[in-house]
């Protein structure tokens, strides 16, 4: 009898009626349970990180230059710097505004954008930009809806902080809505608009942020970082209490998956436990027909790694199912509803799941070596009469 079919067997059947233990199945189950909770975690979560990460990146700016305070010499200076660098980027201004429609007023961020295709491309947006003069405004959908106001009609912002002494009178603009976007992402959708640069900087003229927008991260060198009075921006940093947060969730949910794992090593090793005190029988009739100790503890090491096998295949089919179900149907929307966040892709990642199977295999085979040892150590005769 092949070794492996006689390790499955010893475990899997029942002592006198070779029924099949069902407690023995239990640490393949947990295993798979384990496996497929950790590894669809750190798929679900990869991809909403990509997503929204993605999504802040582009609204937010990869990184982005503040040059308020800093002189016109050093302003020349980088710029320079950038076009030589060949970097992509746009110039921006951003302040804190009033928009009003009708009796409608709301604090909202504006910001102006010398390119303002530059930072949609990737967002839906509605209608072309081609239709976008130094009078438009865009929108997002959220704000929109709360000020009932549609595409076409005329806003007004106005920039109380850039009212002057000299004047009662606050700056205001008229623009028209020439665009919706949305993002599903945060409050952005109902606090912020944008506006062509050269309208932002008519509006703001005392005040308001303005700089360089780069739509990925980007490092410089220290001859651009220690100018005077620059600063210097990454989204990451911006968001940092998000990303902090989506990192601290993930690790917990994973840890969840690590704990079913464990739990299933304590089964394996109570199973196999229980299993010396049943069998002692049979194990002292194993070594009187030449099975060394060795081979005893193979016996158990055998059984072990073919659960952990099970277990770990089981799951990763699991994992699987689940994504091929997901792109086909959509079920995570199905089943919460039409909710943010929940339009993004399920991302396997082979290498962790290479790195979680073989935790999994490794810790379910070390859960069995005392068992295996104690079981070994037991002497043929005293086994055999123990019954």
């Amino acid at each position: 009898m092949s070794i492996f079919i006689l390790s499955w067997k010893f475990f899997t059947r029942k002592y006198e009626s070779n029924k099949i233990n069902i407690s023995s199945f239990l640490p393949i189950i947990g295993l798979f349970f384990g496996v497929f909770t950790t590894i669809l975690t750190f798929a679900v979560m990869d991809g909403l990180e990509k997503d929204i990460f993605g999504t802040l990146e582009n609204f937010s700016g990869g990184t982005t230059l503040n040059v308020n305070k800093v002189s016109s010499t050093d302003l020349a200076y980088i710029e320079n710097y950038l076009n030589e660098a060949s970097l992509k980027y746009v110039k921006f201004i951003d302040r804190k505004a009033i928009i009003n429609f009708g009796e409608i007023n709301k604090i909202i961020n504006v910001r102006g954008f010398s390119d303002l295709n530059f930072i949609f491309e990737k967002f839906n947006v509605e209608n072309s930009f081609e239709e976008i003069n130094d009078n438009s405004i865009i929108i997002g959908k959220g704000l929109a809806s709360n000020l009932n106001v549609s595409e076409k009609e005329f806003v007004k912002i106005f920039s109380p902080l850039d009212l002057k002494l000299s004047s009662p009178k606050v700056p205001q603009k008229p623009f028209e809505v020439s665009s919706l976007y949305a993002t599903n992402l945060l409050d952005f959708d109902l606090n912020y608009v944008f506006i062509p640069y050269n309208a932002g900087i008519d509006l703001f003229k005392k005040s308001g942020n303005y700089g360089y927008f780069f739509r990925k991260e980007v490092i410089f060198p220290e001859k651009i970082t220690q100018i005077n009075n620059l600063r210097v921006y990454n989204w990451h940093d911006t968001h940092k209490n998000l990303v902090s947060a989506m990192k601290t969730e993930k690790i917990a949910y994973i840890s969840f998956g690590f704990l079913l794992i464990i739990i299933s090593c304590f089964s394996l090793l109570s199973t196999m436990s229980i299993t010396v005190i049943q069998k002692i029988a049979q194990i002292g009739i194993l070594k009187t027909q030449g099975y060394s100790n060795f081979l005893i503890i193979k016996i158990f090491l055998i059984f072990s790694l073919i659960s952990g096998l099970l277990g770990v295949i089981f799951g990763i089919l699991g994992v699987y199912l689940i994504k091929i179900i997901e792109n086909k149907y959509s079920f995570i929307k199905l089943i919460f509803g039409n909710y943010p966040y929940l339009e993004f892709p399920i991302l396997l990642d082979s290498k962790k799941i290479i790195y979680i199977s073989s935790i999994a295999i490794i810790l379910i085979v070390l859960s069995s070596i005392y068992p295996a040892i104690k079981a070994s150590k037991l002497r043929p005769i005293k086994s055999i009469y123990s019954k």
